[in-house]
């Protein structure tokens, strides 16, 4: 069985052949075979970790998807699966919490360990989040593209964010302050509940892929 990661937004997965269309990115996407095939790594049941570092940092340069200038705001949120349990009066209420954000690319959105102020929708563009390592350096852990959510501190103590937010190219987001996003979860108790299930999968699709990336690292030290 073969080990695959996609060269858009790093989801990994296990199988004879990678998928037609990601999992994670829901779009035709590159995969990368991280399998190792080296005698050393004890047989193809094992990922190779400097494939993975090498894949890991392409996520960083990756082109984001061409995308509809000024995509209307209604249409972005209709497509976060977050919220497709929401009505469309549900849907403006939440639009109407937040105020539309436009950067540059390479445009640092938030930074590790500041204030988790914002909970941001991402309506056109691509943003890498990354994890500050030792020596100043940062290393892209996933990339976040149109129809996607970010800024997931802003909802849990402490709020402060974990990772940077970059801009890979011209960015445009519904930044929603985190006290405005808390209270709508606090009067709708299921997409509260919705929002804490997709922030433990997250946490936990991070932790494992900054996993990958520092045995990459290691690897290529040797």
């Amino acid at each position: 069985m073969a080990h695959w990661m996609c060269t858009t937004c790093g989801y990994y997965l296990q199988a004879p052949a990678p998928p037609e269309r990601c999992p994670s990115c829901s779009r035709a996407c590159i995969f990368n075979d991280i399998t190792c095939r080296r005698p050393e790594c004890g047989g193809e049941q094992n990922i190779d970790p400097s494939l993975v570092g090498s894949t890991l940092s392409i996520l960083k340069a990756a082109p984001g998807p061409p995308t509809k200038l000024a995509l209307a705001a209604a249409e972005s949120l209709h497509r976060i699966d977050l919220l497709r349990g929401l009505n469309e009066e549900e849907r403006q209420k939440l639009k109407n919490l937040g105020e539309i954000e436009c950067y540059e690319p390479n445009i640092v959105i938030f930074s590790e360990g500041a204030e988790a102020g914002n909970f941001y929708l991402l309506e056109e563009g691509q943003v890498s989040i990354q994890s500050q390592l030792s020596r100043g350096l940062r290393f892209p852990i996933m990339a976040v593209s149109p129809g996607q959510a970010f800024g997931w501190s802003a909802l849990v103590v402490p709020h402060q964010y974990t990772a940077t937010a970059l801009s890979l190219t011209r960015v445009r987001a519904i930044a929603i302050p985190k006290e405005a996003m808390l209270e709508m979860m606090r009067a709708n108790p299921a997409l509260g509940l919705a929002i804490m299930e997709k922030v433990a999968s997250i946490i936990a699709s991070r932790v494992r892929s900054l996993e990958l990336a520092l045995a990459g690292l290691l690897q290529k030290d040797r």
